[in-house]
């Protein structure tokens, strides 16, 4: 896919691994929006939304598809990550961050997908893409929730497709495995790898867009994954207290 001609939405493009994500792909000449909970004044291609709002995902595809003249790729990046003690009882804080992890990280990218996709079958190629996470394999003790999003957004990929393949072929559908990068999310976390920057994380992705590869993980991520394929309860026991 040639970058210079390519328009593209990137959810939570405004912070983090989005914002490099974004800068990264405007370097190489694409034509990049993004959306974010707040966005700088005199932005303009940078939306407003909160995703965990039901039909945000939706407005922001619209709102760049309008912007752009056309969609030809949909990063789904936007995420959010709670510390969860089920065990504790529930409380409202609790339960309201219940309800925004799985609206921001699960709920909003097949909204994301059913709105992006009437744009990108109308190109000749197209790609949607979705940032996942190595604790979607592995889960770790204290974000039960974070981690039950990722497994699903694994296999709600997979599920998408076998759908593109049967409807529409050419636009293919992608899963970056993130490990742990240097973030406002991330800030006071550490894990068994050190983390990556958020620029390095960004290249990373870049390169794995271009191969076209179904699932693209990202720095540690490829050690955990070969793990998890060799010895499940390996993996699980070097995540489980991350």
């Amino acid at each position: 896919m040639d970058l210079s001609t390519t328009r593209i939405l990137v959810t939570g493009g405004t912070s983090g691994v989005g914002r490099a994500l974004a800068g990264a792909l405007t370097a190489r000449g694409a034509t990049v929006a993004t959306c974010g909970r707040t966005v700088p004044p005199g932005t303009d291609l940078a939306f407003t939304a909160d995703l965990a709002e039901p039909g945000a995902a939706a407005r922001v595809v619209e709102q760049a598809a309008a912007r752009l003249g056309g969609l030809d790729v949909v990063i789904a990046n936007a995420g959010v990550q709670y510390a969860t003690p089920l065990t504790d009882g529930p409380d409202a804080q609790l339960l309201e961050r219940i309800r925004g992890e799985i609206a921001v990280n699960l709920t909003s990218v097949a909204e994301l997908a059913a709105a992006a996709w009437p744009h990108l079958a109308a190109r000749p190629t197209a790609a949607f893409v979705a940032v996942g996470s190595g604790l979607g394999y592995a889960p770790k003790r204290s974000a039960p929730v974070y981690c039950a999003t990722k497994a699903g957004l694994h296999t709600l990929l997979d599920a998408l497709r076998y759908q593109a393949e049967a409807a529409t072929p050419h636009v293919r559908v992608q899963e970056v495995v993130l490990p742990l990068v240097d973030t406002p999310m991330t800030a006071g976390r550490e894990g068994p790898a050190r983390k990556l920057t958020p620029e390095a994380a960004a290249d990373a992705i870049l390169r794995g867009l271009r191969t076209g590869r179904r699932t693209v993980p990202i720095g540690a991520s490829r050690a955990l994954l070969a793990i998890n394929r060799l010895s499940p309860a390996t993996a699980r026991r070097i995540l489980r207290d991350a």
